[in-house]
Protein backbone atom coordinates (compact mmCIF):
# COMPACT_ATOMS: atom_id res chain seq x y z
CA UNK A 1 0.00 0.00 0.00
CA UNK A 2 1.43 3.69 -0.94
CA UNK A 3 2.18 5.03 2.02
CA UNK A 4 2.20 9.41 2.54
CA UNK A 5 2.41 9.32 7.16
CA UNK A 6 2.91 13.15 7.28
CA UNK A 7 -0.25 14.16 8.71
CA UNK A 8 0.56 17.72 10.10
CA UNK A 9 -1.30 20.24 7.92
CA UNK A 10 -2.86 18.10 5.88
CA UNK A 11 -6.92 18.89 4.45
CA UNK A 12 -9.16 16.39 5.46
CA UNK A 13 -12.97 16.16 4.35
CA UNK A 14 -16.01 16.74 6.84
CA UNK A 15 -15.70 12.75 8.03
CA UNK A 16 -11.57 13.68 8.98
CA UNK A 17 -10.74 11.44 6.23
CA UNK A 18 -7.19 12.95 4.65
CA UNK A 19 -8.00 14.63 1.27
CA UNK A 20 -5.56 13.25 -1.24
CA UNK A 21 -3.75 15.74 -3.69
CA UNK A 22 -3.89 15.30 -7.15
CA UNK A 23 -0.66 13.67 -8.16
CA UNK A 24 -1.05 11.24 -4.97
CA UNK A 25 -4.55 10.16 -6.80
CA UNK A 26 -3.00 9.77 -10.10
CA UNK A 27 0.04 7.61 -8.35
CA UNK A 28 -2.09 5.35 -6.76
CA UNK A 29 -4.26 5.09 -9.78
CA UNK A 30 -1.70 4.22 -11.94
CA UNK A 31 -0.16 1.52 -9.38
CA UNK A 32 -3.15 -0.32 -8.46
CA UNK A 33 -3.40 -3.17 -11.18
CA UNK A 34 -7.30 -3.54 -10.20
CA UNK A 35 -9.95 -1.01 -10.37
CA UNK A 36 -14.17 -1.13 -11.06
CA UNK A 37 -15.68 0.16 -13.35
CA UNK A 38 -19.53 2.04 -12.49
CA UNK A 39 -21.80 2.67 -15.35
CA UNK A 40 -26.02 2.02 -16.02
CA UNK A 41 -27.17 -1.07 -17.34
CA UNK A 42 -30.54 -2.22 -18.26
CA UNK A 43 -31.42 0.87 -15.66
CA UNK A 44 -29.39 -0.14 -12.71
CA UNK A 45 -25.61 0.82 -11.83
CA UNK A 46 -23.00 -1.76 -12.10
CA UNK A 47 -19.92 -2.79 -10.94
CA UNK A 48 -17.16 -4.78 -12.83
CA UNK A 49 -13.68 -4.82 -11.76
CA UNK A 50 -11.36 -4.35 -14.66
CA UNK A 51 -6.92 -4.19 -14.85
CA UNK A 52 -6.36 -1.28 -16.41
CA UNK A 53 -3.55 1.32 -17.20
CA UNK A 54 -3.33 5.11 -16.92
CA UNK A 55 -2.18 7.38 -20.11
CA UNK A 56 -2.25 11.10 -18.93
CA UNK A 57 -5.22 12.09 -17.09
CA UNK A 58 -7.52 8.91 -18.36
CA UNK A 59 -7.84 5.51 -17.13
CA UNK A 60 -8.33 2.47 -20.08
CA UNK A 61 -9.13 -0.79 -20.08
CA UNK A 62 -9.59 -3.45 -22.52
CA UNK A 63 -12.57 -5.76 -22.72
CA UNK A 64 -14.43 -8.30 -24.35
CA UNK A 65 -17.90 -7.41 -22.25
CA UNK A 66 -20.82 -6.19 -24.05
CA UNK A 67 -22.08 -3.88 -21.74
CA UNK A 68 -18.59 -1.90 -21.50
CA UNK A 69 -18.65 -1.68 -24.76
CA UNK A 70 -22.25 -0.57 -24.83
CA UNK A 71 -21.27 2.27 -22.81
CA UNK A 72 -18.57 3.39 -24.24
CA UNK A 73 -19.88 3.84 -27.93
CA UNK A 74 -23.04 5.60 -26.23
CA UNK A 75 -20.41 8.27 -24.20
CA UNK A 76 -22.15 7.22 -21.40
CA UNK A 77 -21.20 8.50 -18.04
CA UNK A 78 -19.30 6.34 -15.60
CA UNK A 79 -16.92 6.38 -12.90
CA UNK A 80 -13.68 4.33 -11.94
CA UNK A 81 -12.42 3.40 -8.51
CA UNK A 82 -9.31 2.25 -6.99
CA UNK A 83 -8.42 1.41 -3.54
CA UNK A 84 -6.81 -0.61 -0.90
CA UNK A 85 -7.38 -1.38 2.85
CA UNK A 86 -4.83 -2.74 5.27
CA UNK A 87 -7.15 -4.17 8.25
CA UNK A 88 -3.99 -4.55 11.01
CA UNK A 89 -3.40 -1.00 10.59
CA UNK A 90 -6.79 0.40 9.83
CA UNK A 91 -5.62 2.30 6.87
CA UNK A 92 -6.82 2.63 3.68
CA UNK A 93 -7.18 5.06 0.32
CA UNK A 94 -9.81 5.27 -2.17
CA UNK A 95 -9.32 7.47 -5.67
CA UNK A 96 -12.79 8.23 -7.65
CA UNK A 97 -12.43 9.03 -11.34
CA UNK A 98 -15.72 10.47 -12.94
CA UNK A 99 -16.03 10.73 -16.74
CA UNK A 100 -17.14 9.39 -19.97
CA UNK A 101 -16.45 5.99 -21.87
CA UNK A 102 -15.37 6.11 -25.20
CA UNK A 103 -14.26 3.41 -27.20
CA UNK A 104 -10.43 3.50 -28.53
CA UNK A 105 -10.10 3.26 -32.24
CA UNK A 106 -7.02 5.71 -32.97
CA UNK A 107 -4.12 3.74 -33.92
CA UNK A 108 -1.87 5.86 -32.38
CA UNK A 109 -3.27 6.07 -28.82
CA UNK A 110 -3.72 2.28 -29.63
CA UNK A 111 0.19 1.76 -30.22
CA UNK A 112 0.50 3.92 -27.22
CA UNK A 113 -1.62 1.76 -24.91
CA UNK A 114 0.11 -1.57 -25.86
CA UNK A 115 3.26 -1.29 -24.61
CA UNK A 116 2.24 -0.07 -21.20
CA UNK A 117 -0.95 -2.31 -20.39
CA UNK A 118 -1.50 -4.91 -17.84
CA UNK A 119 -2.06 -8.83 -19.47
CA UNK A 120 -5.43 -9.12 -19.12
CA UNK A 121 -7.44 -11.66 -16.86
CA UNK A 122 -9.88 -13.64 -19.15
CA UNK A 123 -7.64 -15.37 -21.63
CA UNK A 124 -8.67 -14.17 -24.84
CA UNK A 125 -7.09 -13.45 -27.88
CA UNK A 126 -6.01 -9.61 -27.77
CA UNK A 127 -7.35 -8.70 -31.01
CA UNK A 128 -10.63 -9.24 -30.29
CA UNK A 129 -10.70 -7.20 -27.34
CA UNK A 130 -11.99 -3.50 -27.33
CA UNK A 131 -10.14 -0.74 -25.53
CA UNK A 132 -11.74 1.61 -23.49
CA UNK A 133 -11.18 5.10 -22.04
CA UNK A 134 -12.48 6.83 -19.18
CA UNK A 135 -11.71 10.47 -20.13
CA UNK A 136 -11.54 11.72 -16.71
CA UNK A 137 -13.39 15.23 -15.72
CA UNK A 138 -12.60 15.10 -12.22
CA UNK A 139 -10.30 13.16 -9.75
CA UNK A 140 -10.34 12.98 -6.04
CA UNK A 141 -8.92 10.70 -3.09
CA UNK A 142 -9.40 10.07 0.77
CA UNK A 143 -7.19 8.25 2.64
CA UNK A 144 -7.75 6.87 6.32
CA UNK A 145 -5.07 7.54 8.79
CA UNK A 146 -5.81 4.11 11.18
CA UNK A 147 -4.51 4.43 14.80
CA UNK A 148 -1.70 6.68 14.42
CA UNK A 149 -3.26 9.51 12.48
CA UNK A 150 -7.15 9.37 14.62
CA UNK A 151 -4.80 9.47 18.04
CA UNK A 152 -2.95 12.85 16.21
CA UNK A 153 -6.19 14.34 14.91
CA UNK A 154 -7.68 14.10 18.10
CA UNK A 155 -4.68 15.76 19.93
CA UNK A 156 -5.09 18.27 17.21
CA UNK A 157 -8.56 19.87 17.90
CA UNK A 158 -8.94 18.70 14.15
Amino acid sequence: MTSDRHHENVPTDHTGLRVLTFDQCLRRLAECPVGRIAFVLDGEIAVLPVNHTVLGLNVYFRTLGDSKIEAAVNGDRVSFEVDAYNPRAKDGWSVLVHGTAEVVSDREDLRRLEPITREPWVPADSSRMTWIRVRSTAITGRALWGDEGRRSLSASGT
